[in-house]
């Protein structure tokens, strides 16, 4: 991280609330499938609530962009986490109600607003605060807290949910988002791009988005992401439950619901340690679109090989080799990022990218469950791996064009 002591600071702050904002979000995942099918809710709908706070952040994101850009990142930070903590509380309340999928529905829009506040807000402030020598190291070590967070939060309520009710994990996660929100009034980073690059955010800066839109390095960028958000964070994310139940792949005496959010809980640790990994290899070699290829393979192997599983061992390879994969995709796409535009379009240039990604990862409940449902996990995984493969050229597109950049210098 950088050797400006506020910098410092403000990255540890935005790291401890990515972390909170992660465990809250992680808490409720593994729960809401088992829960709805219980509730007679079906698995396209369940898909469809998993998916909605996605789909509200494709409206939400770029707003979100353009506030961060010009007042900074700490009250869409602490907005965020408030919004977030309602949310928990609508969960809990559809377990006692004869409308659950209203309530699950007016829960999963309110997160999408929030955790849109908080990932665009976290990922821009990072970018805003640290040096370009150590850029990898913030955007990693932000990142990498959020993704410890998420698997924090799959096993706090998968266990909770397992051990008490699923009325008790929705409540933890209330609690935990509301806690956030208390800290985040004292240690979200106050400054902007302004008040540290000496850029100014132009209210009615016309050309500005065209730019962004008309960018094909960013598409590029914006591409991968869409489709690492499909496979990760849609179909694996809610599926896997329903694929631990149908294989019997229990940890111990844990039902599906622990179970599975202990491999996702594992999955995404790997992910946040690979990022930070990636990020140190970055500041290192100031290489950052050499990982994207190696990321990649990996990924298409870890399904390839969960599509096939019959034993946990083989189910806990897949999903490290998916997570690794993950951690080492994000980092660079975010750095490379973060070189494509100036310091006052952060902002709206991650907004995209959270759209790209939401568009993704609101499909892939959709398609995912179904797809399990009516065609089992082995084809349906399989398929996906297949599809993984449009990820390879898109690496080695950006990594050509980095070169050619390299050369021209």
């Amino acid at each position: 991280m950088s050797g400006d002591p506020t910098a410092q600071r403000s990255l540890w702050g935005l790291s401890v609330l990515a972390f909170l904002g992660g465990l809250g979000g992680g808490a409720v995942f593994p729960i809401l499938p088992v829960v709805g099918l219980a509730l007679g809710i079906g698995p396209a709908m369940i898909g469809l609530i998993l998916a909605f706070n996605r789909i509200t952040r494709l409206a939400v994101n770029p707003l979100t962009g353009e506030l961060v850009d010009r007042f900074g990142a700490r009250w869409p930070l602490l907005a965020g986490l408030c919004i977030e903590g309602f949310a928990a509380l609508c969960f809990a309340a559809g377990l006692r109600s004869v409308h659950p999928t209203a309530w699950f529905l007016l829960g999963r829009a309110l997160w999408g607003v929030g955790s849109s506040l908080l990932m665009v807000g976290s990922l821009t402030a990072a970018l805003i605060v640290s040096e370009p020598a150590r850029r990898g190291k913030a955007a990693a070590v932000v990142r990498m807290w959020l993704s410890l967070g998420v698997p924090a939060g799959l096993a706090l309520g998968g266990l909770v949910a397992d051990l008490y009710s699923a009325r008790a994990a929705f409540l933890s996660a209330a609690g935990i988002t509301f806690g956030g929100m208390i800290a985040a009034y004292f240690i979200a980073p106050r400054r902007t791009a302004a008040d540290i690059h000496g850029t100014r955010h132009k209210r009615a800066e016309r050309g500005a988005m065209r730019d962004l839109l008309h960018s094909r390095p960013l598409w590029m960028v914006w591409m991968f992401n869409f489709v690492v958000f499909f496979s990760v964070q849609g179909v694996i994310l809610a599926s896997l439950v329903l694929i631990i139940r149908d294989r019997h792949l229990l940890l111990g005496s844990l039902g599906p619901e622990g179970s599975s959010g202990m491999l996702m809980g594992a999955m995404i640790g790997a992910s946040a340690l690979a990022s930070l990994g990636a990020g140190r290899w970055i500041d290192s070699h100031g290489r950052k679109a050499g990982l994207l290829l190696p990321a990649s393979l990996c990924t298409v192997g870890g399904f390839g090989v969960l599509a096939v599983s019959s034993r946990l061992s083989a189910a806990v390879l897949g999903l490290t080799a998916i997570g690794i994969g993950l951690g080492g995709i994000n980092i660079p796409l975010i750095i490379i990022l973060g070189e494509l535009v100036s310091a006052d379009r952060y902002g709206r240039a991650i907004g995209i990218y959270q759209v790209l990604g939401d568009v993704g990862g609101a499909l892939g409940p959709i398609i995912g469950l179904e797809a399990v449902s009516r065609f089992g996990a082995t084809r349906s995984l399989t398929a996906l791996t297949v599809a993984l493969l449009v990820t390879v050229p898109l690496s080695i597109a950006l990594q050509r064009r980095e070169q050619a950049a390299y050369d021209r210098a």
